[in-house]
């Protein structure tokens, strides 16, 4: 079956509608007037000679006709003027209404006044909202302190807490980080287990999964308890309950949401994994043959040296982090390979084996796809000591909210294909090529203002249409809090909070539009119970050890999904400088979209209210009592039962003769034999209030006057 696609646009449509309708609206009342003159009696009430007249001489026929009702010949220049006024306005808005809708096109929305309207929450039916664990109040906070002095130890007090087994968070810091809906307590884990121990660690445990992926998308859209951007240059997720207001004609609205975006800085290591596929074991297709480091100047140009990282509170450098990584990276691939600078040469490559470099993991889960590398090919302690130089910080340094959490890893990117071959075809025997990036990461918040937008009553989040400012933020009182205890020992808190508690001392306070989040004790496990520092944990995920299996965690290599592996080289070839720092953010914020929900609710919103064109009357030099009058004593009814205040000019005042008694008196034109003269000849005043002097004011009921 063969559908054939209109090419007429909505504007197009609506002019052709305007213009059958402006047809049939004329031709119908043409039609009906002609039915009338034919259909109405000879005899007929004043009221109704009224109403006959009025519909008649509304019409288009008295002008068609030449009547006197549209008669200009002697009617007066300003009478002629606003008549041609009145049939030329007309004319243009039946002509307009037609031409209008050609030229009309989706423009922006312009907010007009606001007004406060009740919300409710609307239920996601996605997989994530079914794989969301319900009863959301039954998650509780808490965080608990383990490391003490120079070994690790058993629960200890938290600050403000007494107790060395309490894991709940002291009162004042709640009140502190719960004086605005942007603080620590407006996220939960996505999903969680009630606490091991429902008296000393009540804290809700969290499950760490993957549910829906959503990493090839790429726009913004609302889900169970999270706004997600999935653009691959501004990623990130906001912290939002959804609860939408009732417009059952749609409208637009916007939040202020906590977000947190990944930042990403990467940098060439001028190394490349080099090898060739499978050419005669179609069975293994995982293996890699000739695999080989290649040098383009990682080796030959490696600095002498050590770079250092300064620390510099809020300005965080984190593409000088990664050149630490990457001079530190292929200083240790030197070693464990045994080269030197002057041993080495642009192009020069050296075979690697599966067992090369003790902690390296050569498998076909990590060469072939985006994955990440160790940072040190001898053993686990040179990674640490590398990624803590990279890092800019070790576990002894001070929680005091004045060190940036940053995350460093050693990447390769997407294989593109070397041999001129089409990349994506996996052919037997091809060759391959994949570069060493190193990598520094860290996550900024900010409090974001979300647009959203409906063109009906909302029942789904499919429904809504969700934009937001890609740059900056709100400028809000940001703090961070002050413990003498280290990094190693206790996760702090963070968030917006009210300007009264600017300059605390028990706050690190900073007036920024958004704050890189300080770091954690947190690794490779969600800490229970304390979702401000999961963050930590989802950087970990993406920037693994060299002793972590890669296939222990979600595969985000492309391995089993080609599209993802067909996004990541085109992230590359599109952006070289910031493809892969672009594939590491999209990875984090699809983690994060996973495993964290937002609890911020409003009851009420600001919706916008469309007020029409209504025009006030400020002075009253027109009333509609005024008009009233005018519309009744102008009749043709009234003029013919003598209840008109239309006067002959020139007629005293204390007659009580009409413009109907005219016949009556043998001197009057009205004896004349010529009477189709008379409405041309005979000047006419009308003189609203005199029958009220006389006989007193009947209003609407025409009743006869008296004739003696």
């Amino acid at each position: 079956m063969i559908y054939l696609v209109s090419d007429i646009s909505v504007a197009r449509a609506a002019t052709a509608i305007n213009a059958t309708v402006t047809f049939v609206q004329i031709t119908t009342s043409l039609s009906l007037m002609i039915l009338l003159i034919h259909l109405m009696p000879k005899t007929n009430t004043a009221i109704t000679w009224s109403l006959i007249s009025k519909t008649l001489h509304s019409s288009l026929w008295p002008t068609i006709l030449s009547a006197d009702s549209s008669s200009s010949e002697i009617s007066g220049a300003i009478v002629s003027i606003v008549s041609y006024l009145l049939s030329a306005a007309t004319i243009l808005v039946a002509v307009a209404g037609i031409l209008l809708p050609s030229g009309l096109g989706n423009g922006p929305l312009i907010p007009a006044e606001f007004r406060l309207v009740n919300a409710e929450y609307i239920p996601d039916n996605s997989p994530l909202a079914y794989s969301t664990t319900p009863n959301r109040p039954q998650f509780v906070y808490g965080r608990r302190r383990y490391y003490a002095g120079d070994s690790w130890g058993g629960p200890q007090a938290c600050p403000g807490n007494k107790k060395p087994n309490a894991s709940e968070i002291a009162p004042s810091l709640v009140e502190n980080f719960n004086s605005t809906p942007h603080g620590p307590f407006a996220m939960q884990y996505r999903r969680f287990f009630p606490g091991l121990n429902p008296v000393s660690d009540p804290s809700g445990a969290p499950d760490v999964s993957v549910l829906q992926s959503f990493i090839l998308r790429n726009d913004t859209f609302a889900v169970e308890g999270l706004i997600v951007d999935m653009s691959p240059t501004h990623p990130g997720v906001g912290f939002w309950n959804q609860t939408l207001p009732k417009l059952p004609n749609g409208g637009t609205w916007s939040q202020d949401v906590l977000w947190l975006e990944p930042v990403t800085r990467c940098i060439d290591t001028q190394l490349t994994l080099d090898y060739y596929t499978p050419s005669d074991d179609v069975d293994n297709l995982v293996g890699y043959s000739n695999l080989s480091l290649t040098d383009h100047g990682g080796f030959v140009n490696l600095a002498h040296n050590n770079p250092t990282s300064a620390r510099t509170g809020q300005h965080v450098d984190l593409m000088q982090r990664a050149y630490v990584g990457a001079v530190l990276n292929n200083r240790h691939v030197m070693l464990a390979l045994n080269i030197t600078r002057q041993s080495s040469s642009i192009g020069a490559s050296y075979l690697l084996h599966s067992n090369q470099g003790g902690s390296i993991y050569w498998g076909g889960s990590t060469v072939g796809g985006v994955s990440s590398f160790p940072i040190s090919y001898i053993n686990d302690s040179a990674y640490y000591e590398s990624k803590m130089l990279c890092r800019g910080h070790g576990d002894h340094a001070t929680a005091d909210g004045s060190y940036v959490n940053v995350e460093c890893g050693i990447f390769l990117g997407p294989p593109q294909r070397t041999d001129g071959g089409d990349p994506q075809d996996y052919a037997l025997g091809s060759r391959w090529s994949q570069k060493i990036h190193s990598c520094a990461s860290a996550t900024r918040a900010s409090i974001q203002t979300v647009n959203f937008s409906t063109n009906s009553i909302t029942t789904s989040l499919r429904d809504l249409n969700v934009t937001r400012m890609t740059l900056g933020g709100l400028n809000v009182l940001w703090a961070m809090e002050k413990t003498p205890l280290t990094v190693a020992e206790i996760d702090i808190l963070w968030g917006r909070v009210d300007d009264r508690y600017e300059g605390d001392s028990s706050l690190r306070t900073v007036r920024a539009e958004g704050l890189y989040l300080p770091v954690s004790s947190s690794g490779s496990v969600l800490p229970p119970g304390f979702p401000p520092g999961g963050h930590v944990t989802i950087w970990d995920w993406a920037h693994p050890p060299p002793s972590t299996d890669p296939t222990s965690g979600p595969d985000y290599s492309g391995h089993s999904d080609f599209a993802l592996a067909l996004k990541f080289q085109s992230l590359v070839a599109q952006d070289p400088e910031n493809g892969d720092a672009q594939i590491r953010n999209l990875i984090w914020t699809d983690m994060m979209a996973n495993n964290f929900i937002g609890t911020q609710t409003n009851n009420t919103l600001w919706a916008p209210s469309f007020l029409g064109a209504t025009f006030l009357l400020i002075i009253r030099s027109l009333t509609f009592g005024y008009m009233k009058k005018v519309l009744n004593h102008t009749s043709v009814g009234r003029i013919i039962v003598g209840a008109s205040d239309l006067r002959i000019r020139g007629q005293d005042d204390d007659s009580d003769s009409s413009f109907a008694d005219l016949g009556d008196d043998p001197g009057s034109p009205g004896r004349s034999c010529e009477k189709e003269g008379w409405g041309f000849s005979t000047p006419v005043t009308l003189e609203l209030g005199y029958k009220d002097r006389e006989c007193g004011d009947h209003g609407n009921v025409l009743e006869p006057l008296n004739r003696d």
